[in-house]
């Protein structure tokens, strides 16, 4: 399985319309194929501190997803929302 945090810092009064971008994302990437988990998260005790927690079933999964046309407007689209680039940990976890 490959997992996969993203960090995103988002611009103080940018909360909302931020989220609104970000939900095309979610709601898209979850019903990919190789999609075992994908959720967005605001972080505790932060207004603005926002986290991407992804579960794919393999590397070809990432791929497709990283293809998709919701992808590429989140990546077109996300740097308008951020302070700082977004912070990307990629994991491989095996049972």
């Amino acid at each position: 399985m490959k997992v996969i945090n993203v960090d995103l810092a988002v611009k103080p009064g940018q909360q909302e319309s931020y989220e609104a971008f970000i939900d095309q994302l979610v709601q898209g990437s979850r019903s990919e194929p190789g999609n075992i988990s994908y959720n967005h998260f605001k972080k505790l005790g932060s207004d603005t501190d926002y986290e991407i927690i992804e579960h794919w079933q393999d590397d070809d999964a990432v791929a497709f997803h990283n293809n998709t046309s919701h992808f590429q407007t989140f990546l077109n689209g996300v740097s308008d929302f951020l302070t700082t680039d977004p912070v990307i940990i990629r994991m491989d976890y095996t049972e």
